[in-house]
């Protein structure tokens, strides 16, 4: 049983350039327009020469919206109705994002489906793109892994790596034919690492529940009282996860669960 590694992060970080990566082919459809690439979650199979064999899934950009091909809260549902979907468990969490700035964003995607929707049951990483142009590559998580961690973002283990070869040069080598190499290794070996050999298996978030009042209505003399129920429904465990964790206002939090509930 191929073990499920979800690629997930903002829209452009280069999550499907990281999957061809992996994979060793050119898979994944990639895109460098500005309104995005990919809408819905498809999955891309490794297999290693260890005998393991991966299924890597692509998915939406997460905080497209304003312009891009699919608003946020439809990203995070189709992630959301994806995780739910793999019954056979989750392995790896994978977060992409690309360098130099940590937008608020991330963060609350990172706390979202780690610690509220994976309940901290699923490792996960963090592979930063966009850095074939420095000197030491590694270099900049040293200079940066303060900031993750004072905004609560503790990754079991990083990448910092270069999804492109670049410009090909007259001779057919490429500029960052070193560092893609170099990347294909870090990313490999850091999923080998840290996925789970027992897959979590997902449950379905408390977003709301519902609450029974009972009253007694009076009939009189002699006649027993009439019993009443109100239902009504109250913000459940998510929901104060949302607001508490990723600093939701009540009503963002209550949209963000009905949306998830129905999906």
């Amino acid at each position: 049983m191929p073990q499920n590694i979800i690629i997930f992060g903002e829209c452009g970080a280069g999550k499907s350039s990281l999957i061809n990566l992996m994979c060793g082919s050119s898979l994944a459809a990639i895109s460098s327009a500005a309104n995005g690439c990919t809408l819905h979650a498809s999955p891309y199979m490794y297999h290693d020469p260890s005998g393991t064999s991966f299924k890597f899934w692509d998915t939406a950009g997460l905080n497209e919206g304003e312009g891009g091909r699919v608003p946020n809260v439809e990203a995070i549902v189709r992630l959301y109705q994806l995780i739910m979907s793999l019954h056979d468990g989750i392995s790896l969490l994978v977060f992409v994002m690309r360098a130099p700035r940590i937008k608020d964003a991330s963060v609350k995607n990172w706390i979202l489906f780690r610690e509220i929707i994976c309940r901290s049951q699923v490792p996960a990483v963090i592979a930063v793109t966009g850095l074939e142009g420095e000197y030491n590559m590694d270099a900049w998580w040293t200079q940066n892994q303060n900031t993750f961690r004072s905004q609560g973002i503790n990754p079991a283990d990083h990448a910092c790596v270069s999804g492109t070869r670049g410009k090909q040069n007259r001779n057919g080598t490429h500029k960052y034919d070193d560092e893609y190499g170099q990347s294909r290794e870090k990313m490999l070996g850091m999923v080998k690492r840290h996925y789970l050999r027992q897959p979590w298996r997902p449950h379905r978030v408390e977003w709301f529940r519902e609450v029974v009042s009972v009253s007694y209505e009076s009939r009189g003399w002699c006649r027993s009282p009439r019993e009443k129920k109100e239902i009504r429904q109250v913000a459940g465990q998510g929901i104060e996860q949302l607001k508490r964790q990723c600093a939701m206002s009540d009503d963002e939090a209550r949209k963000l669960g009905e949306r998830l509930m129905k999906g």
